[in-house]
């Protein structure tokens, strides 16, 4: 409004004093059926003017109206700014949402673990000196959770639970070196060892030399250890070669898991037995 009065000062002024001459000579105009020389001649003079100041009345009342026009679209494009984007963080809820149900019911309906109990553990943090050794889940003792319980996921096994507080737990994933899994390759069942390395691969230990293993084969859980159930996938086999006057075979397997994109999990809540026995026991 005060931008508004300080543009247009000076036409404002000129329209109000017109306006007040027209005024005073209307009003003797009024009162007289005649006019004077005088007034005649001031009527000549002053209807120009008349006629300016009509149309300047016009055009202030148009910019005024035209002014409060805009300020009420500023307003409106404002409120609709305001519900699009209301529109948009409620839709970017839902898409999250869908995406953590898809990810979950991939968990839950994982057949090899149709039968054992579990808890459903949401990554809370990472190990700020290396993102790729260990996680820390929102599950703890509170829940049942308990050390060297197996955590996994759908696609494969994660790593398993090194310390355990009363709603969280830190997981050292297959990938660290202090890890080591017992494993079966798939389509030779050639036995070895998956040891992380602290890289994002796992290096094949104790594969003989003529062991029939080659790249793209499967490594799964043999179920020895006590940890990790038999037949969990751990990852694929990657340059597998031979080495001359080496007793065994050398190879990295990359896990089928991203432990870096990782979110949700399963935590196991069982002690597993070797290989020939069928049972498992249920922590409590």
């Amino acid at each position: 409004m005060n931008d508004f009065m300080r543009r247009y000062q000076d036409m404002i002024v000129l329209v109000a004093l017109l306006a007040l001459s027209l005024f005073m000579l209307s009003s003797n105009l009024r009162r007289k059926k005649t006019l004077n020389f005088m007034e005649k001649a001031a009527m000549t003079v002053v209807a120009p003017f008349q006629e300016v100041t009509a149309f300047s009345v016009s055009s202030l009342s148009n910019i005024w109206n035209g002014y409060i026009s805009l300020v009420g679209v500023q307003e409106e494009n404002q409120r609709l700014k305001a519900a699009l984007d209301k529109l948009a963080f409620d839709n970017l809820q839902l898409v999250e949402r869908l995406k953590t149900y898809q990810r979950l019911d991939g968990l839950l309906t994982f057949p090899r673990l149709a039968e054992v109990p579990f808890e459903v553990a949401q990554v809370i943090g990472r190990d700020p000196a290396d993102r790729a050794k260990m996680l820390v889940v929102n599950k703890g003792y509170a829940q049942g959770v308990a050390e060297n319980m197996a955590v996994v996921t759908h696609r494969g096994v994660v790593g398993r639970v090194v310390s355990v507080a009363r709603a969280s737990s830190k997981v050292l994933l297959i990938t660290d070196v202090r890890s080591a899994v017992d494993a079966i390759a798939l389509e030779s069942r050639d036995s070895l060892v998956a040891a992380g390395d602290n890289k994002s691969t796992l290096e094949a230990k104790y594969l003989p030399f003529n062991a029939g293993v080659k790249n793209g084969d499967l490594v799964i859980s043999s179920g020895l250890g006590g940890v990790f159930p038999k037949g969990l996938v751990i990852g694929v086999v990657e340059e597998a070669k031979s080495v001359s006057g080496s007793l065994f075979m050398t190879a990295r397997i990359r896990p089928t898991e991203d432990f870096t994109r990782l979110e949700e999990a399963l935590i196991l809540k069982a002690q597993w037995p070797g290989p020939e026995e069928e049972e498992f026991t249920e922590v409590k």
